[in-house]
């Protein structure tokens, strides 16, 4: 089951998610050592924010629900969720040069693999798609990504941005 998250239901709005990242890229990143946390909003439960040692990952978007959706309606929503993170992409490699894309299919192949604490953390938030990394010119210590996932058909999709602390770990192929 997927998690609800606090942008469920508003609509895709490019220049609030730019807000969004901007916030995160200049906000506090916690320091080594300390411990994964993962936000909840108080009265709903839906999920706010995961901060751990060294990157901070929030959600930017929801998609609705696709449980009893048949085509064409469920492609038509995996294809607006992909619309969003390409108007998203297209507008940070505007300002920042293109992009890079990781992909997570080596921990997805091996599930058993050590895995670093950052993904660990994507995939506990059924964040399965590739990274597409940017290194801002603003903050050149830091690493910025966004994710688009949902743990399987039926959960909505969900849009993601990630801060790190450095670079964001290499996987094996």
């Amino acid at each position: 089951m997927g998690t609800v998250t606090v942008v469920r239901g508003l609509d895709f709005d490019v220049s609030r998610a730019l807000g969004a990242v901007t916030a995160l890229l200049t906000g506090p990143i916690p320091s080594a050592g300390s411990p994964t946390s993962i936000e909840s909003d108080p009265h709903t439960g839906e999920w706010v924010a995961t901060r751990a040692a060294g990157f901070v990952l929030l959600p930017l978007w929801e998609g609705p629900d696709l449980t009893g959706l048949r085509d064409p309606e469920w492609t038509e929503q995996l294809e607006a969720g992909d619309r969003h993170l390409a108007t998203l992409t297209r507008a940070l490699d505007e300002q920042w040069g293109p992009h890079r894309v990781r992909s997570v299919d080596y921990l997805l192949r091996n599930p058993q693999a050590d895995r670093p604490a950052v993904y660990d953390a994507l995939l506990r938030q059924d964040l399965y798609g590739d990274l597409r990394v940017w290194a801002p010119h603003e903050a050149p210590e830091r690493q910025l990504a966004l994710v688009l996932g949902h743990s399987d058909g039926d959960q909505p999709l969900t849009l993601a941005g990630l801060v790190t602390a450095g670079a964001i770990p290499e996987l094996p192929d």
